[in-house]
Protein backbone atom coordinates (compact mmCIF):
# COMPACT_ATOMS: atom_id res chain seq x y z
CA UNK A 1 0.00 0.00 0.00
CA UNK A 2 1.34 3.36 -0.75
CA UNK A 3 2.12 5.77 2.10
CA UNK A 4 0.85 9.00 -0.12
CA UNK A 5 -3.15 8.48 0.24
CA UNK A 6 -5.09 9.88 -2.68
CA UNK A 7 -6.20 13.70 -1.33
CA UNK A 8 -9.44 15.26 -1.35
CA UNK A 9 -8.30 18.11 -2.74
CA UNK A 10 -8.64 19.16 -6.46
CA UNK A 11 -4.82 19.33 -8.21
CA UNK A 12 -5.36 22.67 -9.34
CA UNK A 13 -3.55 25.53 -7.91
CA UNK A 14 -6.24 27.29 -5.81
CA UNK A 15 -6.83 31.14 -5.59
CA UNK A 16 -3.85 31.07 -2.50
CA UNK A 17 -0.35 31.59 -2.22
CA UNK A 18 1.78 28.56 -3.53
CA UNK A 19 2.36 25.79 -1.00
CA UNK A 20 6.29 25.36 -0.87
CA UNK A 21 7.45 22.44 0.55
CA UNK A 22 11.32 22.65 1.67
CA UNK A 23 13.27 20.03 3.22
CA UNK A 24 16.83 20.85 4.47
CA UNK A 25 18.92 19.10 7.12
CA UNK A 26 20.94 21.86 8.33
CA UNK A 27 18.47 24.59 10.26
CA UNK A 28 20.02 27.73 9.08
CA UNK A 29 20.11 26.91 5.40
CA UNK A 30 16.36 25.57 6.15
CA UNK A 31 15.44 28.94 7.91
CA UNK A 32 17.00 30.90 5.09
CA UNK A 33 14.87 29.45 2.33
CA UNK A 34 11.84 30.08 4.37
CA UNK A 35 12.64 33.26 5.04
CA UNK A 36 13.25 33.79 1.26
CA UNK A 37 10.21 32.49 0.02
CA UNK A 38 7.94 33.73 2.24
CA UNK A 39 8.74 36.94 1.67
CA UNK A 40 8.56 36.45 -2.40
CA UNK A 41 4.96 35.68 -1.88
CA UNK A 42 5.06 31.99 -1.20
CA UNK A 43 3.84 29.60 1.73
CA UNK A 44 5.93 27.60 2.94
CA UNK A 45 6.60 24.58 5.07
CA UNK A 46 9.53 23.42 6.63
CA UNK A 47 10.59 19.98 7.12
CA UNK A 48 14.41 18.37 8.09
CA UNK A 49 14.45 15.04 7.51
CA UNK A 50 12.84 13.19 4.23
CA UNK A 51 10.87 11.06 6.20
CA UNK A 52 9.47 14.32 7.80
CA UNK A 53 8.86 15.67 4.57
CA UNK A 54 7.13 12.27 3.34
CA UNK A 55 4.78 12.37 6.23
CA UNK A 56 3.74 16.13 5.31
CA UNK A 57 3.05 14.83 1.79
CA UNK A 58 0.86 12.26 2.69
CA UNK A 59 -1.05 14.94 5.34
CA UNK A 60 -1.27 18.19 2.97
CA UNK A 61 -0.48 17.87 -0.65
CA UNK A 62 2.24 20.71 -1.22
CA UNK A 63 2.32 22.90 -4.77
CA UNK A 64 6.00 22.23 -5.37
CA UNK A 65 8.94 20.68 -3.29
CA UNK A 66 12.17 22.30 -2.77
CA UNK A 67 14.88 19.59 -1.45
CA UNK A 68 18.45 18.99 0.03
CA UNK A 69 19.89 16.22 -2.59
CA UNK A 70 22.29 15.31 0.25
CA UNK A 71 20.95 14.52 3.89
CA UNK A 72 21.41 11.64 6.14
CA UNK A 73 18.85 9.02 6.07
CA UNK A 74 16.42 9.40 3.21
CA UNK A 75 18.17 11.87 0.79
CA UNK A 76 16.66 13.61 -2.00
CA UNK A 77 17.36 11.16 -4.76
CA UNK A 78 15.12 8.04 -2.33
CA UNK A 79 12.70 10.36 -1.94
CA UNK A 80 11.98 11.67 -5.39
CA UNK A 81 12.07 8.12 -6.28
CA UNK A 82 9.14 7.56 -3.71
CA UNK A 83 7.45 10.36 -4.77
CA UNK A 84 7.26 9.59 -8.45
CA UNK A 85 6.42 5.90 -7.81
CA UNK A 86 3.46 7.30 -5.85
CA UNK A 87 -0.20 5.93 -6.97
CA UNK A 88 -1.93 9.26 -6.57
CA UNK A 89 -1.35 11.30 -9.54
CA UNK A 90 -1.06 14.45 -7.73
CA UNK A 91 1.56 13.13 -5.76
CA UNK A 92 3.68 11.59 -8.72
CA UNK A 93 3.27 14.71 -10.91
CA UNK A 94 4.65 16.67 -7.88
CA UNK A 95 7.11 19.64 -8.95
CA UNK A 96 10.83 19.01 -7.36
CA UNK A 97 13.44 21.44 -7.34
CA UNK A 98 16.74 19.27 -6.34
CA UNK A 99 19.30 21.86 -4.64
CA UNK A 100 23.02 20.55 -4.90
CA UNK A 101 26.09 21.67 -3.71
CA UNK A 102 28.03 20.54 -6.49
CA UNK A 103 27.86 21.34 -10.15
CA UNK A 104 29.50 19.00 -12.51
CA UNK A 105 27.55 17.36 -14.96
CA UNK A 106 27.33 14.36 -13.59
CA UNK A 107 25.80 15.76 -10.08
CA UNK A 108 23.00 17.26 -12.54
CA UNK A 109 22.37 14.59 -14.19
CA UNK A 110 21.74 12.45 -11.32
CA UNK A 111 19.67 15.04 -9.64
CA UNK A 112 17.51 14.49 -13.18
CA UNK A 113 17.68 10.40 -13.29
CA UNK A 114 16.02 11.18 -9.57
CA UNK A 115 12.86 12.34 -10.94
CA UNK A 116 13.19 16.17 -10.10
CA UNK A 117 11.84 18.40 -12.52
CA UNK A 118 14.85 20.78 -11.61
CA UNK A 119 17.79 21.90 -10.28
CA UNK A 120 19.45 24.97 -8.35
CA UNK A 121 22.98 24.75 -7.23
CA UNK A 122 24.33 25.92 -3.57
CA UNK A 123 24.32 28.92 -2.65
CA UNK A 124 21.02 29.21 -3.88
CA UNK A 125 20.21 32.64 -5.04
CA UNK A 126 16.69 33.79 -4.40
CA UNK A 127 16.19 35.35 -7.33
CA UNK A 128 16.83 32.08 -9.27
CA UNK A 129 15.17 30.12 -7.19
CA UNK A 130 11.92 31.57 -7.24
CA UNK A 131 12.48 31.83 -10.82
CA UNK A 132 12.45 28.36 -11.03
CA UNK A 133 9.76 27.68 -8.59
CA UNK A 134 7.25 29.46 -10.44
CA UNK A 135 7.95 28.04 -13.93
CA UNK A 136 7.43 24.54 -12.61
CA UNK A 137 3.92 25.71 -11.22
CA UNK A 138 3.59 27.30 -14.48
CA UNK A 139 4.28 23.88 -16.29
CA UNK A 140 2.15 21.84 -13.90
CA UNK A 141 -1.21 24.06 -14.71
CA UNK A 142 -0.49 24.27 -18.39
CA UNK A 143 -0.34 20.22 -18.04
CA UNK A 144 -3.53 20.37 -15.88
CA UNK A 145 -5.15 22.76 -18.27
CA UNK A 146 -4.45 20.10 -20.57
CA UNK A 147 -5.61 17.13 -19.22
CA UNK A 148 -8.92 18.86 -18.32
CA UNK A 149 -9.08 19.82 -21.77
CA UNK A 150 -8.57 15.81 -22.88
CA UNK A 151 -10.99 14.67 -20.48
CA UNK A 152 -13.35 17.18 -21.85
CA UNK A 153 -12.25 15.95 -25.82
CA UNK A 154 -12.49 12.10 -24.44
CA UNK A 155 -16.03 12.37 -22.90
CA UNK A 156 -17.36 14.33 -26.53
CA UNK A 157 -15.67 11.09 -28.55
CA UNK A 158 -17.29 9.00 -25.99
CA UNK A 159 -20.64 10.86 -26.91
CA UNK A 160 -20.07 11.13 -30.51
CA UNK A 161 -19.03 7.14 -30.45
CA UNK A 162 -22.43 6.16 -28.90
CA UNK A 163 -24.32 8.43 -31.36
CA UNK A 164 -22.47 6.72 -34.28
CA UNK A 165 -22.78 3.32 -32.72
CA UNK A 166 -26.58 3.78 -32.67
CA UNK A 167 -26.79 4.07 -36.35
CA UNK A 168 -24.45 1.71 -37.63
CA UNK A 169 -26.11 -2.02 -37.76
CA UNK A 170 -24.76 -4.55 -35.59
CA UNK A 171 -26.78 -7.78 -36.95
CA UNK A 172 -26.65 -8.73 -40.66
CA UNK A 173 -30.27 -8.81 -42.39
CA UNK A 174 -31.81 -12.17 -43.61
CA UNK A 175 -31.65 -12.02 -47.27
CA UNK A 176 -33.25 -14.63 -49.12
CA UNK A 177 -30.68 -15.75 -51.69
CA UNK A 178 -27.81 -13.99 -50.41
CA UNK A 179 -25.67 -14.09 -46.85
CA UNK A 180 -24.31 -10.85 -45.41
CA UNK A 181 -21.48 -9.81 -44.28
CA UNK A 182 -20.17 -6.30 -42.85
CA UNK A 183 -17.50 -4.53 -40.55
CA UNK A 184 -16.48 -1.33 -39.78
CA UNK A 185 -13.46 0.03 -37.78
CA UNK A 186 -13.03 3.80 -37.53
CA UNK A 187 -9.56 4.97 -36.91
CA UNK A 188 -10.22 7.18 -33.59
CA UNK A 189 -13.42 6.59 -31.62
CA UNK A 190 -15.20 7.89 -33.94
CA UNK A 191 -14.55 7.86 -37.91
CA UNK A 192 -16.40 9.19 -41.08
CA UNK A 193 -17.03 6.31 -42.94
CA UNK A 194 -20.63 4.91 -42.29
CA UNK A 195 -23.13 2.22 -43.67
CA UNK A 196 -26.56 0.69 -43.34
CA UNK A 197 -29.22 -1.41 -45.06
CA UNK A 198 -32.87 -0.89 -45.67
CA UNK A 199 -35.85 -3.60 -47.09
CA UNK A 200 -37.68 -1.83 -49.61
CA UNK A 201 -41.29 -1.63 -50.76
CA UNK A 202 -40.95 -3.94 -53.48
CA UNK A 203 -38.96 -6.42 -51.31
CA UNK A 204 -35.81 -5.90 -52.48
CA UNK A 205 -32.77 -4.50 -50.15
CA UNK A 206 -30.81 -1.76 -50.39
CA UNK A 207 -27.37 -1.60 -49.49
CA UNK A 208 -25.20 1.98 -48.86
CA UNK A 209 -21.73 3.12 -47.89
CA UNK A 210 -20.72 6.37 -47.53
CA UNK A 211 -17.22 7.55 -46.68
CA UNK A 212 -16.95 11.33 -45.17
CA UNK A 213 -14.27 13.76 -44.45
CA UNK A 214 -12.93 14.00 -41.28
CA UNK A 215 -13.14 12.16 -37.80
CA UNK A 216 -14.29 12.77 -34.46
CA UNK A 217 -17.28 14.32 -33.23
CA UNK A 218 -17.93 16.69 -35.84
CA UNK A 219 -17.77 13.37 -38.44
CA UNK A 220 -20.44 11.76 -36.18
CA UNK A 221 -22.99 14.33 -36.96
CA UNK A 222 -22.19 13.83 -40.20
CA UNK A 223 -22.31 9.87 -40.34
CA UNK A 224 -25.50 10.28 -38.57
CA UNK A 225 -26.76 12.87 -40.93
CA UNK A 226 -26.30 9.92 -43.99
CA UNK A 227 -27.87 7.47 -42.11
CA UNK A 228 -30.86 9.04 -41.63
CA UNK A 229 -30.98 10.58 -45.33
CA UNK A 230 -30.75 6.97 -47.05
CA UNK A 231 -33.17 5.93 -44.77
CA UNK A 232 -35.39 9.15 -45.86
CA UNK A 233 -34.55 8.08 -49.49
CA UNK A 234 -35.03 4.61 -49.19
CA UNK A 235 -38.74 5.26 -48.81
CA UNK A 236 -39.55 6.93 -51.84
CA UNK A 237 -37.43 5.45 -53.83
CA UNK A 238 -35.95 2.23 -54.53
CA UNK A 239 -33.51 3.36 -57.73
CA UNK A 240 -30.16 2.91 -56.72
CA UNK A 241 -29.39 6.68 -58.63
CA UNK A 242 -32.43 8.05 -56.93
CA UNK A 243 -31.71 7.40 -53.73
CA UNK A 244 -28.09 8.75 -54.19
CA UNK A 245 -29.63 12.21 -55.95
CA UNK A 246 -32.09 12.31 -52.85
CA UNK A 247 -29.30 12.10 -50.68
CA UNK A 248 -26.94 14.84 -52.12
CA UNK A 249 -29.86 17.22 -52.26
CA UNK A 250 -30.84 16.91 -48.75
CA UNK A 251 -27.11 16.32 -47.50
CA UNK A 252 -26.77 19.45 -49.54
CA UNK A 253 -29.79 21.58 -48.15
CA UNK A 254 -28.23 20.69 -44.49
CA UNK A 255 -24.55 21.41 -45.00
CA UNK A 256 -24.71 23.77 -47.42
CA UNK A 257 -21.73 22.92 -49.36
CA UNK A 258 -19.25 22.15 -46.38
CA UNK A 259 -18.70 18.91 -46.18
CA UNK A 260 -18.22 16.66 -49.05
CA UNK A 261 -18.52 12.44 -49.38
CA UNK A 262 -18.21 9.45 -51.42
CA UNK A 263 -21.33 6.94 -51.87
CA UNK A 264 -22.33 4.19 -52.96
CA UNK A 265 -25.61 1.79 -53.06
CA UNK A 266 -26.67 -1.78 -54.45
CA UNK A 267 -30.03 -2.85 -54.39
CA UNK A 268 -30.18 -7.10 -54.47
CA UNK A 269 -32.96 -9.26 -54.99
CA UNK A 270 -34.04 -12.56 -54.38
CA UNK A 271 -33.08 -13.94 -57.71
CA UNK A 272 -29.89 -12.58 -57.89
CA UNK A 273 -30.25 -9.44 -59.30
CA UNK A 274 -28.31 -6.80 -58.26
CA UNK A 275 -28.54 -2.98 -59.27
CA UNK A 276 -26.41 -0.42 -58.23
CA UNK A 277 -25.01 3.28 -58.93
CA UNK A 278 -21.77 5.16 -56.94
CA UNK A 279 -20.70 8.90 -56.51
CA UNK A 280 -17.03 8.76 -56.40
CA UNK A 281 -16.85 5.99 -53.85
CA UNK A 282 -14.22 2.83 -54.64
CA UNK A 283 -15.25 0.21 -57.42
CA UNK A 284 -17.92 -2.04 -56.18
CA UNK A 285 -16.12 -5.50 -56.70
CA UNK A 286 -17.85 -8.73 -57.77
CA UNK A 287 -16.09 -11.74 -57.54
CA UNK A 288 -17.20 -14.56 -59.53
CA UNK A 289 -16.88 -18.01 -57.97
CA UNK A 290 -14.67 -18.81 -61.54
CA UNK A 291 -11.82 -16.24 -60.36
CA UNK A 292 -12.58 -13.60 -62.40
CA UNK A 293 -13.00 -9.68 -60.72
CA UNK A 294 -15.40 -7.20 -62.16
CA UNK A 295 -14.53 -3.83 -61.28
CA UNK A 296 -17.89 -1.55 -61.67
CA UNK A 297 -16.30 2.02 -61.40
CA UNK A 298 -18.48 5.05 -59.92
CA UNK A 299 -19.03 8.13 -62.12
CA UNK A 300 -16.66 10.87 -61.17
CA UNK A 301 -18.41 12.69 -58.84
CA UNK A 302 -19.20 13.17 -55.04
CA UNK A 303 -21.94 14.00 -53.02
CA UNK A 304 -21.91 17.59 -51.31
CA UNK A 305 -20.31 19.11 -54.69
CA UNK A 306 -24.01 20.52 -56.01
CA UNK A 307 -27.38 19.97 -56.42
CA UNK A 308 -27.46 19.07 -60.43
CA UNK A 309 -25.89 15.36 -59.66
CA UNK A 310 -26.68 13.09 -62.22
CA UNK A 311 -25.88 9.27 -62.13
CA UNK A 312 -26.16 5.81 -63.82
CA UNK A 313 -27.19 2.03 -63.13
CA UNK A 314 -25.79 -0.58 -63.66
CA UNK A 315 -27.38 -3.91 -63.16
CA UNK A 316 -25.54 -7.42 -62.88
CA UNK A 317 -26.91 -11.22 -61.89
CA UNK A 318 -24.97 -12.80 -59.46
CA UNK A 319 -24.94 -16.68 -59.46
CA UNK A 320 -23.95 -19.20 -56.17
CA UNK A 321 -20.77 -18.37 -55.14
CA UNK A 322 -20.28 -15.09 -56.37
CA UNK A 323 -19.18 -12.14 -54.19
CA UNK A 324 -20.07 -8.55 -53.84
CA UNK A 325 -17.93 -6.03 -52.42
CA UNK A 326 -18.72 -2.74 -51.25
CA UNK A 327 -15.47 -0.97 -49.34
CA UNK A 328 -14.33 2.26 -48.57
CA UNK A 329 -10.67 3.45 -48.96
CA UNK A 330 -10.11 2.62 -45.36
CA UNK A 331 -9.66 -0.90 -46.75
CA UNK A 332 -6.34 -0.54 -48.72
CA UNK A 333 -5.14 3.28 -46.61
CA UNK A 334 -1.71 1.30 -45.99
CA UNK A 335 1.91 1.20 -47.32
CA UNK A 336 3.27 -1.35 -50.30
CA UNK A 337 6.43 -3.45 -49.42
CA UNK A 338 8.09 -1.22 -52.15
CA UNK A 339 7.58 1.80 -49.97
CA UNK A 340 4.24 2.94 -52.41
CA UNK A 341 0.84 3.80 -51.41
CA UNK A 342 -1.83 1.36 -51.67
CA UNK A 343 -4.72 1.96 -54.03
CA UNK A 344 -7.93 0.29 -55.28
CA UNK A 345 -6.16 -2.32 -57.53
CA UNK A 346 -4.43 -3.54 -54.09
CA UNK A 347 -8.39 -5.09 -53.88
CA UNK A 348 -8.38 -6.69 -57.07
CA UNK A 349 -4.95 -8.95 -56.95
CA UNK A 350 -6.11 -10.01 -53.10
CA UNK A 351 -9.57 -11.02 -54.91
CA UNK A 352 -7.85 -12.31 -57.22
CA UNK A 353 -5.57 -15.05 -55.54
CA UNK A 354 -8.58 -17.79 -55.20
CA UNK A 355 -11.70 -18.16 -53.27
CA UNK A 356 -12.05 -16.25 -49.81
CA UNK A 357 -12.67 -18.20 -46.73
CA UNK A 358 -16.00 -18.34 -44.93
CA UNK A 359 -15.18 -14.88 -43.09
CA UNK A 360 -15.01 -13.14 -46.54
CA UNK A 361 -14.02 -9.74 -45.07
CA UNK A 362 -11.03 -11.45 -42.63
CA UNK A 363 -9.61 -12.75 -45.18
CA UNK A 364 -9.44 -9.63 -47.52
CA UNK A 365 -8.27 -7.97 -44.80
CA UNK A 366 -5.37 -9.95 -44.04
CA UNK A 367 -4.50 -10.42 -47.83
CA UNK A 368 -4.07 -6.81 -48.17
CA UNK A 369 -2.59 -6.64 -44.85
CA UNK A 370 0.34 -9.42 -46.31
CA UNK A 371 1.11 -6.69 -48.93
CA UNK A 372 1.95 -3.87 -46.99
CA UNK A 373 5.06 -3.04 -45.20
CA UNK A 374 3.25 -3.87 -41.61
CA UNK A 375 2.69 -0.42 -40.79
CA UNK A 376 -1.09 0.30 -39.21
CA UNK A 377 -3.99 1.69 -41.40
CA UNK A 378 -4.68 5.32 -41.27
CA UNK A 379 -8.44 5.74 -42.02
CA UNK A 380 -11.23 4.03 -41.48
CA UNK A 381 -12.16 0.75 -42.88
CA UNK A 382 -15.91 -0.43 -43.76
CA UNK A 383 -16.84 -3.32 -45.85
CA UNK A 384 -19.99 -5.13 -46.83
CA UNK A 385 -19.84 -8.30 -48.59
CA UNK A 386 -23.23 -9.66 -50.12
CA UNK A 387 -22.46 -13.58 -50.75
CA UNK A 388 -25.04 -15.08 -53.07
CA UNK A 389 -25.69 -18.55 -52.24
CA UNK A 390 -28.91 -18.96 -54.59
Amino acid sequence: MSEFQPHAQSTRIPERPPRILIVDDDPAALRLLSVGLTSAGFQTIPACSGEEALALIGQTLPDALVLDFEMPGLDGAEICARIRGAEAIAVKELPVIMLTAHTSEADELRCLEAGASDFVTKPVSRAVLHARIQTQLRLRAYAQQLEEWRTIQEADLASAQATQQAFVPDTPPAVSGWKVQARYTPLIQVGGDIYGWERLADGRWLFWMSDGTGHGAAAALVTALTAHLFSKAAEISTSPSEILMAVNREFLRAVGGSVFMTACCAVIAADGTMTFSSAGHPPILILRRNGHVEAHWPEKTILGLGDGLALGETTATLEAGDVVLLYSDGLYSCWANDGERMSHEIIEQAAAEGPLGPDVIEDLIARVRARSDGSPPDDDLAVIALLRTG
